[in-house]
């Protein structure tokens, strides 16, 4: 008795010390948490106010626009274009604040009747099925935070709503709010989701339209109408019930718009890659600093783009292009390019770099060097024709040998074809025609390869050129961008136009950070380029290499050169009308293998078809002549200025300072009058000079519309029917 009666005292004094313990743990718990409620709250006021606001980081969208104004690509981080409280229609606004926070207007950012029936939803359900933070909360936790779910995260998400609440109207909370919310399919906020819709903006949403982007915010890729269409439809008329339940509308308005068919405008599709690419390269070039924020700072780019000939190039440029394979990397081959520049301004109108930018993102317009081939005769001429070789000059055609890159190894140029020579005297024109290597390595001889590349740069090549023979039929390689801006240097006269891809770059705040202007500079005379332009134009008649491809222009004034390097690795055609050059390349990145044709025949097609639908509609226009070029008939026999009563003659171009010598007779020249409006060309009445007369005083013609695009010469129709029954290329 006396051990359990001992036992009991020591238990009830331990248990008396243990409550005695816990009493004062108790009390000292109790305090601490009041002080610690006490401290939190002191912090959670101080911060409330005193802690200002951090810098918001939102992200915006960089627009890139055509000359038009039209939307090209947008370039961004998150798809984003921030508007002000006016750019979102009253419909907008009721509908969000209705199904998001209908107490928006009469809270102060804390919700706590929206928080306590949250919780007693989710602990019901086991398992969260409603939200109560507020539109304020939302935006301070979109705006200044993660959303990482932490006590410390939820803490400050408080302090920065009430800071809000503070510093800012509803009005403008709402505004922060419509702009950050993520709305699907890569957009955010309420203007990019009404483009993305509707194809409108966000200040033009009826309230059909509002609805459905409201209900679309709790759970943009479940409601989107183009996942979803019967879900979307759904949420909108929960949205329409919840408005009139608020007094936004009325239920008969309700009903009617419930009813309302949804028409979208479809989701967006991003033109010319490779151009956006080029415009970006340059910025970053030119700007370093902006760099980091291109796809994040908002800016607004607009560009020389013409969006409907870019669609125009991408069309031709996928249907025409040689069928592919996939080569050893997965990249399908052959690839090329589509360079469309407008000659009067240097305005870059279309770019395609390559068959498809998700594959292959090597931008071939400018980044890719390549032989053009006899593409790059354009050069070679250019060089003869300013020199004062008049146009009926020839050279024959026959076996020859050059000195080569070793006494082992001596050059011999050849033609394309089943005979390497055709043995005949050429002139310029049916030279060109025809391309013949032969008399283009002679006339190469001649110039020097130093003064060809002279041309060359005058014209607008920036790319290294090796000095030999072989450079006149295009042995150094170049870019389809400087082959464009050497045609339309031809094109506009002789005038060189600085290729333009950016005409403004404006940031966010409408600050202009870029705002460029034309720039031309003298190349070559305006007479060189009109008599080059007319040999050009031969190039796509009967007997021309680019034969056929007149037909798919309709007859509209073109002028060009086709091009094809050794075992047809390489096919190009570069050509211009008076409004637009343009460079088609095709060919195997690595060059392991050949195109199942030439230039006229892999190349021609992409750049005729471009052309015809890039002009559809526009009047025809030809080059007009200029004071130091003219027309005057010539003996197809002797290639001298025709004499009285010659019969066997045609009309051709010249230099005044390098027209061929007169024959014995005198020659007859014609002096066109400029018909009246409406009147047919062929009325037009041509004054004939009777006397005798110098060639310095030979009269200015025009061309007469029924001259032929390659004259004819001492028995040449017969030689080209005769070697050459189908269009034959170099």
């Amino acid at each position: 008795m006396g051990r359990d009666l001992g036992d009991t005292k020591v238990y009830r004094k331990k248990r008396e010390a243990a409550l005695k313990k816990a009493k004062t743990l108790a009390a000292f718990l109790f305090k601490a948490a009041a002080f610690a409620g006490l401290s939190l709250t002191a912090l959670f006021l101080t911060l409330v106010l005193f802690l200002p606001l951090p810098e918001p980081k939102v992200p915006q969208a960089t627009r890139v626009y055509d000359a038009k104004g039209q939307i090209v690509s947008s370039l961004f981080v998150q798809n984003r274009i921030v508007v002000g409280p006016s750019e979102f229609s009253p419909e907008l606004r009721q509908a969000t604040v209705a199904v998001e926070d209908k107490r928006f207007y009469s809270h102060y950012g804390l919700d706590f009747q929206a928080l306590g029936r949250a919780l007693v939803r989710n602990l019901k359900a086991r398992r969260i099925v409603e939200g109560g933070s507020t539109i304020t909360q939302q935006t301070a936790r979109n705006l200044f935070l993660t959303l990482e779910v932490t006590p410390q995260r939820k803490f400050m998400e408080m302090v920065y709503t009430l800071k809000l609440e503070m510093l800012y109207t509803k009005e403008e909370i709402l505004t922060m709010y419509l702009n950050q919310l993520y709305m699907g399919h890569g957009t955010w906020g309420m203007e990019v989701a009404a483009r993305t819709y509707f194809g409108k903006s966000a200040r033009e949403l009826d309230l059909a339209e509002s609805a459905l982007l409201a209900g679309i915010i709790r759970g943009p890729e479940y409601y989107s109408p183009y996942h979803d269409m019967d879900a979307s439809l759904k949420r909108r008329s929960l949205v329409l019930d919840l408005m009139v339940e608020q007094d936004y509308i009325s239920d008969a308005k309700a009903q009617e718009v419930k009813t309302q068919k949804v028409v979208l405008a479809g989701l967006p599709k991003s033109f010319a890659p490779y151009f956006v690419n080029y415009v970006i390269s340059g910025l970053k070039s030119r700007h370093p600093g902006i760099e980091d924020q291109i796809y994040r700072g908002g800016y607004e780019i607009h560009t020389t783009l013409d969006l409907e000939m870019q669609k125009a190039a991408e069309s031709a440029f996928e249907k025409y292009i040689t069928p592919g394979a996939k080569d050893a990397r997965g990249i399908t081959q052959p690839q090329g390019a589509l360079v469309a520049i407008e000659p009067e301004t240097g305005y870059i109108k279309a770019m395609v770099g390559g068959r498809d930018w998700k594959e292959t993102q090597l931008n071939r317009a400018y980044q890719v060097t390549r032989q053009p081939g006899s593409a790059f005769k354009i050069f070679l001429y250019a060089a003869v024709i300013d020199q004062g070789h008049p146009v009926t000059e020839t050279r024959i055609c026959e076996p020859v040998t050059y000195p080569g890159a070793s006494p082992k190894e001596p050059y011999r140029p050849v033609d394309y074809g089943r005979r390497p020579y055709h043995y005949a005297p050429l002139t310029i024109r049916q030279a060109v025609a025809i391309s013949d290597n032969v008399v283009a390595t002679k006339w190469a001889q001649e110039m020097t390869p130093e003064r060809i590349i002279d041309y060359a740069k005058a014209l607008g090549i920036a790319s290294r050129l090796q000095a030999n023979l072989p450079l006149a039929l295009g042995a150094s390689e170049v870019s389809p961008l400087e082959m464009t801006v050497a045609a339309a240097t031809l094109s506009a006269g002789g005038i060189r136009p600085e290729p333009i891809a950016v005409l403004k770059v404006v940031d966010h705040k409408g600050q202009v950070l870029e705002d460029n202007r034309v720039k031309r500079t003298p190349a070559i005379s305006s007479g060189t380029a009109y008599v080059l332009t007319s040999v050009l134009r031969s190039v796509l008649g009967p007997y021309g290499t680019g034969a056929g491809l007149d037909g798919i222009l309709g007859g509209r004034p073109a002028a060009g050169k086709t091009g094809t390097t050794d075992k047809e690795l390489e096919g190009w055609f570069v050509g211009y009308t008076r409004e637009l050059a343009c460079s088609v390349y095709v060919g195997w990145d690595n060059r392991e293998k050949s195109l199942p044709g030439t230039g006229a025949a892999v190349a021609g097609p992409i750049w005729a078809h471009f052309m015809a639908e890039a002009l559809r509609g526009k009047p025809f226009l030809d080059w007009t002549v200029p004071p130091d070029a003219v027309w005057a008939e010539v003996s197809a026999e002797t290639g001298t200025l025709a004499w009285a009563g010659a019969t066997n003659t045609y009309y051709e171009v010249f230099l005044r300072r390098a027209l061929p010598s007169p024959s014995l007779f005198p020659p007859v020249v014609i002096e066109s009058i400029i018909p009246p409006d409406g009147a047919d060309v062929e009325e037009v009445p041509m004054v004939i000079a009777s006397e005798s007369v110098s060639p310095e005083s030979v009269i200015r013609a025009e061309p007469r519309p029924d001259q032929p695009s390659l004259p004819p010469g001492p028995g040449f129709d017969e030689l080209l029917r005769r070697l050459f029954p189908k269009t034959s290329e170099p």
